[in-house]
């Protein structure tokens, strides 16, 4: 595996999450933040990486509220203050990190009213249905308990419809069949949904809006400049990126439809 070193390092591994899916490490990276880790060969495959990383990546250019997050490196470098067995040198290699944020709890309905930025709701509601995220969840949405309470979004291990399994054929299927049309997503997200919506006025313009600042800001030339910056050992088929792509594309462009649907027309 051809390493390059212009990745930052994880320097210290102090434990894992076993209780979550991909069994994430608490680690501190060479610039002395405290991070989340997800491995390389975790136990859910290395598309969580790829998905991980483009859903960061997605965020940012989106201005969606997420943590800084990146790609590092494990090696033999990397110190154990854990049980060996946390780690191992099938993990070695290029891991996507997540920086820890201090304070934070999760997401319930009491709090909605005190978060400063209650409002990007509307961003992340149109993410999740441009990445078809059906896992918004108590656990991956975080908000910070201190002078300020904000709202974060952080997880996104299981999305563009098939989690950790996608290929171009569930792509393909899902476009064929309109799948911008399905419901799905507002089901299995509904009790987070339900949370803000007690709160906040379904509004198809505010929606609308922020659609049409989303097509502003990505179209397939940016969605190739995020994917190109995915790291070889991540083992991505090119047919399968080159139909990821399309796919991204697809529910871009029906972002317009997808804002009707949220409100429920």
């Amino acid at each position: 595996m051809v390493i390059n070193l212009d990745y930052l390092h994880v320097n210290k591994v102090y434990g894992s999450y076993p209780d979550f899916s991909t069994e994430p490490l608490d680690a501190l990276l060479n610039t002395g933040n405290r991070v989340y880790v997800k491995t390389y060969n975790n136990i859910q495959g290395n598309r969580v990486l790829v998905n991980e990383y483009i859903c960061y990546r997605l965020s940012k250019i989106l201005d969606l509220p997420i943590p800084e997050a990146g790609i590092a490196i494990i090696d033999r470098d990397t110190e154990h203050l854990c049980d060996e067995d946390v780690f191992s040198p099938e993990n070695y290699g290029h891991c996507f990190f997540s920086t820890r944020i201090n304070k934070a709890t999760v997401i319930n309905s009491a709090i909605i009213p005190q978060i400063s930025n209650k409002e990007d709701f509307y961003k992340i509601i149109l993410f999740d249905h441009l990445i078809y995220n059906k896992d918004r969840n108590k656990g991956n949405l975080l908000v910070t308990s201190d002078s300020t309470v904000r709202l974060y979004i952080i997880d996104h291990t299981h999305v563009f419809k098939n989690a950790c399994i996608w290929d171009k054929i569930c792509f393909q299927q899902g476009m064929s069949v309109d799948d911008y049309l399905d419901r799905q997503i507002i089901e299995y997200n509904s009790l987070i949904y339900g949370y803000f919506w007690e709160h906040l006025p379904k509004n198809l313009d505010i929606l609308l809006s922020h659609s049409t600042d989303f097509k502003n800001r990505l179209n397939l030339s940016v969605l190739e400049d995020v994917i190109k910056d995915l790291p070889d050992s991540w083992d991505v088929s090119c047919e399968d990126i080159t139909s990821l792509l399309e796919y991204l594309s697809y529910r871009l462009e029906k972002l317009d439809h997808i804002c009707n649907i949220i409100v429920g027309r």
